[in-house]
């Protein structure tokens, strides 16, 4: 064994060379696109500022989770007179009803509306949705559901200020959202890089999507879109086929104040989060692939980071100094990428785990893989003139 910076093998200066490579982007413009950091709140406004709202939340025979996410909704900071609550009802009628009738009596401004139940063929949460928004008596739109429970009770006012002239006079605005419950490490950092992606995307000025339980947009630009009319032979889409229709660089804003916030809290969270990312994977085809490919080579400098590194140490033996070269790159690349995922999975109220963040960036590609594979085959229920 000996220590010298001479007779070094040229594989060796190749892989040298290639683990550079990989951590150049990796430190650059893999931690830039998922460096997701909350904001400061917007300074009190006056009241006259702040447009009226109407918020939509679509109930799909889940009246306990409504019973605790209503008084949520109905005790935020907003000024009166200038917000309403519409209550879709996609299930079970009496157990809803009973819900909204009795808060009701102390809130003037909450309202039910129903799906008609003969509404086979179409997708019912767009139907449910677009039955709200023709409900719905002022110009701005937020959009979510009973299982979402918002974390602050600046909420709707973090997620309407973008609206006023003051935030920017926006169209669309853009909300965060996290699946509590979800016991498995690779499930949170699997929600954490599907967040990351999309709104570091609208961050850097190509919104493409965002979510169900926390987005909100104009009502005006809703009927000139013409509603879901694109996409109503798919059962989903409401949420990010949607948003990357109307959606824009200059009319679209996306929200990461600490009040902007909602958990969402399944009753079953591995399964329904499954549920939310096969649907994801399904629409994902009629979205923009850049943001996608971008996270796929990073995913690929990793490995070539990890291959470079050990066919680099075992040509460079007997001699430890390209061995201690390339022992230095560990800690100088995982340290960043890890501080830089736990800010990420903070911001986005999601905790990760820092022993273990190395193993998921390095096999996130595996569950998602599988993931496709299973999407190739779910024609049936995904499209709405197939029986599901």
């Amino acid at each position: 064994m000996y220590f010298s910076f001479y007779n070094i093998l040229p594989i060796v200066w190749v892989c040298m060379g290639v683990a550079a490579a990989a951590m150049a982007w990796l430190l650059t413009v893999y931690r830039m696109r998922t460096r997701i950091r909350e904001t400061e709140p917007p300074e009190e406004i006056p009241p006259v500022a702040l447009p009226a709202v109407s918020v939509i939340i679509y109930a799909n025979d889940n009246a306990a989770d409504l019973r605790r996410m209503l008084p949520v909704v109905l005790g935020q900071e907003y000024p009166e007179g200038k917000m309403e609550v519409i209550v879709v009802n996609d299930g079970s009628v009496d157990d809803v009803t009973d819900v909204v009738n009795y808060l009701g009596l102390q809130h003037k401004n909450l309202y039910i509306t129903f799906v008609p139940p003969e509404a086979h063929n179409l997708s019912r949460k767009k139907l449910a949705i677009s039955l709200g928004i023709k409900a719905a008596r002022n110009e701005v739109i937020v959009l979510t559901t009973a299982e979402a429970v918002p974390a602050s009770r600046r909420w709707l006012r973090d997620m309407a200020f973008p609206f006023s002239a003051e935030g920017g006079a926006k169209d669309v605005v853009l909300g965060r959202a996290a699946v509590t419950g979800l016991r498995r490490p690779m499930l949170r950092f699997d929600q954490a890089f599907q967040n990351a992606l999309w709104l570091s995307a609208a961050l850097h000025g190509h919104p493409y999507r965002g979510t169900g339980f926390n987005l909100a947009y104009r009502r005006q630009l809703f009927f000139s879109a013409k509603g879901f009319s694109r996409s109503l032979n798919l059962h989903y889409g409401d949420d990010d086929l949607f948003v990357n229709q109307i959606s824009t660089p200059d009319n679209t804003a996306a929200v990461l104040t600490p009040g902007s916030l909602v958990k969402v809290r399944f009753q079953r969270p591995r399964h329904a989060y499954r549920d939310l990312r096969l649907q994801h994977c399904f629409t994902a085809r009629f979205l923009p692939k850049g943001p996608r490919r971008l996270m796929g080579v990073s995913t690929l400098a990793i490995w070539l980071w990890v291959a470079a590194v050990t066919v680099g140490c075992v040509f460079s033996l007997p001699n430890w100094f390209p061995a201690c070269v390339f022992a230095a790159t560990v800690p100088a690349l995982w340290i960043p990428l890890t501080v830089n995922w736990l800010r990420t999975g903070h911001a986005l109220g999601l905790r990760l785990s820092p022993v273990l963040l190395w193993l998921e960036m390095l096999w996130r590609w595996l569950p998602d893989y599988r993931r496709r594979l299973r999407c190739t085959s779910s024609r049936r229920r995904n499209y709405t003139w197939l029986q599901k």
